[in-house]
């Protein structure tokens, strides 16, 4: 038995894959780079047991280069590929940093950046040295990008913005929380390896790559699974919390989440004892099978090419979960030009008074533009009421009690009822998506195509064609930073442009 309740044999993870992965083994081993070697020993001694029915790749991957995992044999739903005990997982609690990372009241993602910076520091002295020599010493993800690449990569898009302010908190966060444990003397930390730089490597890192393990343990790095690159609606693997042999028989239930905000996965609750104990291991569980040679992906939720290229430093092609957001911000700059800042401001505070509001993100409220050009209800609505006529406008304002119906739908009939004097009764059989139709009239219509330009001119000069060109032209390996941006680039403003169909569509022979 290795340490941590770990099995010996590998393949016994699943008896019935010995078999297959013997009938499918090559004659001719696969050739492992010396840092895989290095790690796969490494898991041996920390009782971390993978299937030899996985194979690590360190030639890239389909998701964007670097290591990927791939099935020497088939595999089916069901399949238990690894097993990784708690303690072989970098969290504060298992770091040597733990005292001083408690002791400064360090939690979180923030308490994981810096027991990882410290492990690092430790060099081969750390535990986890096997592990952490695989990583790479940054991932590529905006937030360790220059300044100068920010802007000239990702201007106009989604990431512009957010990013230097990330860049802006980070700093704020290092020089409040870090750099006092440098000046104190007490933990003999050096700017060397506690400095910002390796405080946004370190960051980017756990950004990246961290898991939610459990209410003990919090944030950490898990071993293994941190290598399984992601593919949009394609979960081939799942990582799961059990209780181990020493403790229980019982398994936890599965309460994934794709919505958790740093990590790639939100694992099951752990089943820790009231000393504090660590009592569970991780298990990898085939979840949609996989024939042998095609790389196994894990997925780190329903994200759009913003969202990825934000964490994890990588985009999709085609990415059916983009969006595009227009500020709140630039409709006002819109409106006014059109009417005046008096016009815009009592259109917008009747639609607040109607319990209406945009999506709002770091002190920023924006609507939406889904990925088939569709514009968030909200906006449609407020785009509606600015073109009210003023004595319809004057009704809606005294009607606005009217609009505490118990659905959307409901609230939008009565929007149009109150501000149409011809209005026909909505028959039964009318379908919500038919109602919210009458709100785009031949003026929100172009209004919409107004605020798709406007949001492009946020792209600078260049045209999507020429966006498109540079795209086909541009080598992923050589030139990452420029290929994902133009990615997301074009993502974007392809959406603008069905923004625009959209609305042409339907302003086709509707009046005013």
């Amino acid at each position: 038995m290795e340490p941590g309740g770990a099995r010996a044999n590998p393949t016994r993870l699943n008896p019935h894959l010995r078999s297959r992965y013997q009938k499918r083994r090559q004659p001719t081993p696969h050739v492992m780079s010396r840092r895989l070697r290095t790690f796969k020993r490494w898991m041996r001694s920390h009782g971390i047991d993978c299937s030899d029915a996985l194979e690590l790749d360190d030639a890239g991957s389909e998701s964007g280069g670097g290591i990927s995992v791939r099935a020497v044999c088939d595999l089916t739903e069901g399949d238990l590929v690894a097993t990784i005990p708690k303690s072989a997982c970098l969290t504060i609690r298992t770091s040597g940093a733990r005292d001083m990372i408690e002791s400064a009241g360090l939690a979180g993602c923030l308490g994981l950046v810096v027991a990882l910076m410290y492990e690092r520091s430790r060099g081969p002295a750390s535990r986890w040295q096997g592990y952490l020599q695989l990583l790479p010493e940054r991932e590529c993800v905006p937030l360790v990008w220059t300044l100068r690449e920010v802007d000239t990569f990702l201007s106009g898009t989604e990431l512009h913005k957010a990013v230097k302010q990330d860049k802006t908190i980070l700093c704020e966060d290092w020089r409040e929380c870090i750099e006092p444990l440098i000046l104190s003397g007490e933990w003999k930390l050096d700017r060397d390896n506690f400095g910002v730089e390796q405080y946004f490597s370190a960051k980017s890192l756990v950004s990246s790559r961290s898991f939610e393990v459990d209410d003990y343990h919090g944030y950490g790095m898990v071993p293994l699974a941190d290598l399984f690159n992601h593919k949009t609606g394609a979960e081939n693997v799942h990582l799961t919390s059990v209780c181990s042999p020493s403790s229980s028989d019982d398994e936890g239930d599965d309460h994934a989440s794709d919505e958790a905000s740093d990590d790639k996965l939100l694992i099951d609750e752990s089943d820790t004892s009231s000393s504090g104990e660590d009592n569970t291991a991780l298990e990898m569980i085939i979840m949609r099978n996989v024939e042998a040679g095609f790389e196994v992906f894990n997925t780190y939720g329903s994200m759009g090419n913003a969202a990825l290229l934000h964490r994890y430093g990588f985009t999709e092609a085609d990415n059916p979960f983009d969006i595009v957001n227009i500020d709140l911000a630039l409709l006002v700059r819109w409106c006014s030009s059109t009417f005046s800042n008096r016009y815009a401001r009592a259109r917008i505070s009747l639609w607040r008074r109607l319990n209406y509001s945009g999506c709002t993100s770091q002190h920023t409220e924006y609507f939406e533009i889904s990925y088939d050009g569709e514009p968030q209800l909200e906006l449609r609505v407020l785009l509606y009421i600015i073109f009210l006529a003023d004595d319809a406008y004057e009704k809606l304002s005294y009607m606005v009690d009217a609009f505490e119906g118990p659905d959307e739908s409901t609230n939008i009939v009565n929007l149009i009822k109150i501000t149409r004097n011809k209005f026909r009764k909505v028959k039964g059989h009318k379908k919500p998506e038919d109602i919210k139709e009458l709100l785009v009239s031949e003026n929100v219509c172009s209004a919409l195509i107004s605020l798709a330009d406007l949001r492009e001119s946020l792209y600078g000069t260049s045209s999507l064609d020429e966006d498109m060109n540079m795209l086909k032209r541009c080598c992923p390996a050589k030139d990452r930073k420029l290929y994902h941006s133009l990615i997301l680039r074009t993502s974007e403003r392809m959406i603008l442009a069905r923004l625009r169909d959209y609305a042409l569509k339907r302003s086709t022979g509707k009046k005013a």
